[in-house]
């Protein structure tokens, strides 16, 4: 199993470092551009929210942000934890994707998508601390990459 793990402050401009993290550990992985694509999205969307909404006014905490990347044979590992306000993304609830744009609730998409790209996910609070675990498939099924044209 091939492991690497970034630590991040928490603040927008980190969302670069992950960005060029991101596309060294792909290359390294040898991940194609699509499976990039995906896993750039997933964190982006993830610690986009954490460095927003995670803290609030005063908080102590480390402030840190720690994604981790494990590729297990075709599956990759995503772990993102902080010490930030307890949030389980996974009970959010799904947007609707269906209404019309006037009509929809800002908000959630980017949960949206990071669900709905991994095949697993866990969320636990341990120690002070969110842990979020997703897992993905880098290489789909062709008959879900046919469905999947917009990633």
């Amino acid at each position: 199993m091939k492991t690497t793990s970034i630590s991040l402050r928490n603040e927008l401009p980190e969302l670069e470092r992950l960005r060029l993290f991101l596309n060294e550990t792909a290359e390294a992985l040898g991940m194609d551009n699509r499976a990039l694509y995906r896993v750039n999205l997933i964190c982006d969307e993830l610690v986009t929210n954490i460095i927003s909404y995670g803290y609030g006014e005063g908080q102590e905490g480390s402030r840190r942000i720690e994604i981790g990347l494990a590729l297990n044979g075709e599956v990759l590992d995503i772990s993102i934890s902080d010490d930030g306000i307890a949030f389980n993304p996974l009970n959010r609830p799904e947007p609707d994707v269906e209404a019309g744009l006037e009509d929809r609730k800002i908000g959630g998409l980017g949960i949206h998508f990071a669900k709905s790209l991994t095949e697993s996910k866990t969320y636990a609070r341990v120690e002070g601390r969110n842990e979020l675990r997703l897992t993905m498939r880098l290489r789909q099924h062709e008959e879900e990459e046919e469905t999947d044209e917009h990633c």
